[in-house]
């Protein structure tokens, strides 16, 4: 009896033991990044004979930049102060936001080349600083150069998240209307042009059946800018439609693509889950 009481006093601590014998592995598969190791990632060492690759400067600060405009390039210039070819290999950014262009060409000792970064907002508003790190054949494990873009984006007054739904370059809030019908009813959709250029929508009329009448407003869109599509359903005699696409033209998209749908009686819950 006393030795079968040892063992049930035993076996508890050999389990605790073993339970802190199996999470010992564990605890050391969590792997803490040094402070200086992250320093050094952020800030790492050039290379030797980096001195060769003189910029006139390596910061530039955009100013204010819209989140609307668009992508702005900015420009650094560089020459070789060297004694020997130098040809950049490749580039890294710390956000994809930012997009280099460079002369793959060897740069001559003496000659003078630029380095272009397109900085494209959309996306990231708010206060930015980005670091562009430039490899040449000196090392390709250290940069030669690094620069800073630095600057500030003005928030887009109509953020492009508030528009799910886009038909080519035009961001609607929505893409479908419902009318209960048998009254008269009118109802509209908020629309973004998110694109460059100005955009010239009517909607295709010889469509659209007798009760719904559709239009588009304004006849152009500019760039950024707010438009509306009104869509009417009007009673009338004959069958009525319990679905009805309304095709916007302007958009350079076929008919499929570039329409919107109206769903007519109040079982249109319904009808959408069976079709």
């Amino acid at each position: 009896m006393r030795f079968g009481g040892v063992i049930r006093n035993i076996l508890p601590v050999l389990g605790a033991a073993a339970v802190l014998l199996a999470a010992a592995p564990a605890r050391g598969q969590i792997r803490t990044i040094p402070r200086e190791r992250l320093d050094s990632l952020a800030n790492p060492a050039l290379a030797p004979g980096s001195g060769a690759m003189r910029f006139e400067t390596t910061h530039i600060d955009t100013g204010d930049i819209g989140e609307d405009d668009g992508p702005k390039s900015f420009t650094f210039r560089w020459r070789n102060t060297g004694e020997q070819p130098l040809v950049i290999t490749r580039t890294g950014t710390t956000c994809g936001c930012a997009v280099t262009e460079y002369d793959r060409q060897p740069v001559l000792p003496g000659q003078t080349r630029t380095f272009t970064v397109t900085y494209h907002p959309k996306g990231h508003p708010g206060r930015f600083q980005r670091k562009i790190f430039l490899f040449t054949q000196l090392s390709d494990k250290a940069p030669t150069a690094v620069l800073v873009l630095a600057g500030q984006v003005v928030p887009s007054t109509h953020p492009t998240y508030a528009y799910p739904h886009a038909r080519g370059s035009l961001l609607l809030k929505q893409e479908e209307i419902r009318f209960n019908g048998g009254v008269l009813q009118a109802e509209s959709i908020e629309c973004l042009n998110g694109g460059k250029d100005t955009l010239r929508i009517r909607v295709d009329g010889n469509l659209l059946p007798p009760c719904i009448e559709a239009e588009f407003s304004p006849a152009e869109l500019a760039p950024g800018r707010l438009g509306e599509l009104i869509v009417r359903f009007v009673p009338s005699e004959g069958r009525v439609p319990q679905r009805v696409p309304v095709v916007l033209k302007g958009l350079g998209l076929s008919p499929l693509q570039s329409s919107i749908t109206v769903r007519i009686g109040a079982d249109s819950d319904n009808t959408k889950q069976r079709e």
